[in-house]
């Protein structure tokens, strides 16, 4: 089947083969980010450890900022978050809130 063929099946379908893989690409791909940001996340700690007073403090305030940018006003987005965890944001779950607050304060407390 040609990828013509499979968005031609998306026009008469419920379920289609393409949009599901889309969706599962992008999870993929949202795990990738949550994992590259707290790589990101440690590497300023640990750097912070080595820098001077007051810089060390600068760095450790702003620790979690310039990550990557929210996504809840793109409506595929909302759409993936619908499909895959029945709305609610990947991003805001408690779990992946704990282990990026973790990581800034040097724990390293998941499989991230």
């Amino acid at each position: 089947m040609t990828e013509h063929d499979l968005w031609k099946e998306c026009l008469d379908a419920d379920n289609c083969e393409i949009i599901n893989e889309f969706l599962k690409l992008i999870d993929m791909m949202l795990k990738d980010i949550q994992s590259l940001e707290v790589l990101c996340v440690r590497a300023r700690y640990e750097i912070s450890k080595y820098l001077e007073s007051p810089y060390d403090e600068y760095l450790k305030s702003d620790i979690l900022s310039g990550l990557s940018r929210s996504y809840n006003d793109n409506p595929a987005y909302h759409y993936y978050i619908q499909e895959i965890y029945d709305g609610g944001d990947p991003m805001s779950f408690k779990e992946w809130l704990d282990t990026i607050h973790d990581a800034a304060r040097g724990k390293d407390s998941s499989d991230f």
